[in-house]
């Protein structure tokens, strides 16, 4: 299945004003916070219906949450309908000005359907998935402002300025099709473990490159690029530290909102292929778009 990736972007725009008492007393800043849903496609899902229910913040020092709203989607919507530049509107609403350490979100239900030419062994192309409890009760992502996972690193300051957190959905590893099409048994169910994983928009930066290959037949089309940071922060149950991008027909890929740090790239190879060079490490500076990390499709030799 090719990777698919849902992103929320939380745009928090300072007012740079001050929320005053009757009395004239300057209480605290605010800032203003947007979140956006958006995705791209997958290749046996024809639709992945969720629910997302509530969206909150956590501040640094154990303060109270900030909900930033009760009712995320406002009912099902189907991530792969989101894809491109296309987005959802989750939450608009103006929060205290401080530094945010974790966000938590909960979803409420998840289903699938088998895009054409698919079904499951047991009849028809639909199925409603389980939630895990822990997506029931809230889905916990850390916050940091790069990839190196040291305490100074931990929580973002939203206070001044303009600051877009972007939190990424990878459809391929949340939805995980059991058995295969390819088999007698078929496609026996589809199973439901969200991952997300969270970046400062306004630091993260990407990676570029192409794919070639002198193996006759082989398409470039579609195939998943991964890069994970070297040295990796703690995650949650839910949380991802990996990102990943897809290749078109040509073989060039972009992954997308990375954080700064080092990163291995590594290529998810067909069966019997595999990649010159095997992996590439590469550091990406803040706001730093890195191109030219290519690779080179080979059969597997022996």
């Amino acid at each position: 299945m090719k990777r698919s990736v849902v992103r929320f972007f939380l745009s928090v725009v300072a007012l740079s004003t001050l929320a005053a008492c009757d009395d004239g007393t300057n209480v605290s800043d605010t800032a203003r916070i947007r979140v956006l849903l958006t995705d791209a496609p997958s290749d046996y899902i024809a639709s992945a219906m969720v629910d997302i229910g509530s969206v909150e913040l956590l501040p640094a020092g154990g303060g109270e949450r900030v909900v930033l709203t009760d009712d995320g989607t406002d009912g099902e919507v189907d991530l792969l309908d989101l894809q491109g530049l296309t987005t959802e509107l989750l939450a608009d609403l103006e929060i205290p000005s401080d530094t945010y350490v974790q966000m938590r979100l909960i979803v409420e239900s998840a289903s699938v359907m088998l895009a054409d030419g698919y079904e499951f062994n047991s009849g028809g192309k639909t199925a409603e998935l389980t939630v895990p409890s822990g997506a029931q009760t809230g889905i916990k992502l850390n916050l940091r402002e790069d990839e190196e996972g040291d305490e100074e690193s931990a929580g973002v300051q939203i206070a001044g300025g303009e600051t877009v957190l972007v939190v990424d959905f990878d459809v391929n590893q949340s939805f995980r099709i059991q058995g295969s099409p390819e088999t007698p048994a078929g496609i026996s169910g589809v199973s439901f473990r969200p991952t997300l994983r969270v970046v400062v928009e306004d630091v993260a930066g990407s990676i570029s490159g192409e794919l070639s290959t002198s193996i006759t037949g082989q398409s470039l089309e579609g195939i998943v690029v991964n890069a994970g940071p070297v040295d990796p922060g703690v995650d949650e149950e839910f949380q991802s530290s990996m990102a990943g991008g897809m290749s078109d027909a040509n073989g060039a890929y972009t992954i997308f909102f990375l954080a700064p740090g080092s990163y291995n790239v590594t290529v998810e190879t067909p069966d019997e292929v595999t990649t010159e060079p095997l992996s590439t490490e590469v550091i990406v500076g803040e706001s730093e778009d890195v191109t030219g990390v290519d690779f080179e499709l080979v059969p597997v030799s022996g």
